[in-house]
């Protein structure tokens, strides 16, 4: 079993999750504890709401379950996020969901089995447009 490591000043620091992909809030409490920048052992409280991971919401995990998923990123850290996703994949936060007959018209040589793709943001742009919210 892990613990969790409580904060002097603000004890189990409690923040609600919020959706890296659709900014809603998600039916979950963290509990954070300390939270510092390692460097110096600051004590941060959390704000009421943050986005702490990249796990989409039940909503958007449905939607992107429906079909292939293209999400745009960047190669370096970027206007949203300074994590990457996976090695070198710094998402924006903007997806799409695509049929996969569409998805394999669209992306020669597309694994069968794939069901999601990164896409560089200019690419992204160029096909999609300025995507704003999930349909």
């Amino acid at each position: 079993m892990s613990g969790i490591k409580l904060s002097p000043k603000y004890g189990v620091n409690p923040t609600i999750p919020v959706c890296f992909w659709c900014g809603k809030e998600k039916n979950e409490i963290a509990l954070m504890g300390h939270v510092g920048d390692g460097r110096k052992h600051e004590d941060f409280e959390m704000p009421m709401h943050a986005i702490i991971n990249y796990e989409p919401c039940e909503e958007c995990a449905k939607a992107m379950a429906s079909g292939f998923t293209v999400m745009e990123s960047t190669e370096t850290p970027n206007w949203v996020t300074n994590k990457e996703i996976q090695s070198g994949v710094y998402p924006t936060g903007k997806w799409v969901v695509l049929k996969h007959e569409a998805a394999h018209r669209i992306f020669t040589g597309l694994d069968d089995s794939a069901d999601k793709a990164f896409l560089d943001a200019s690419v992204f742009d160029k096909m999609f447009g300025d995507i704003r919210e999930v349909s």
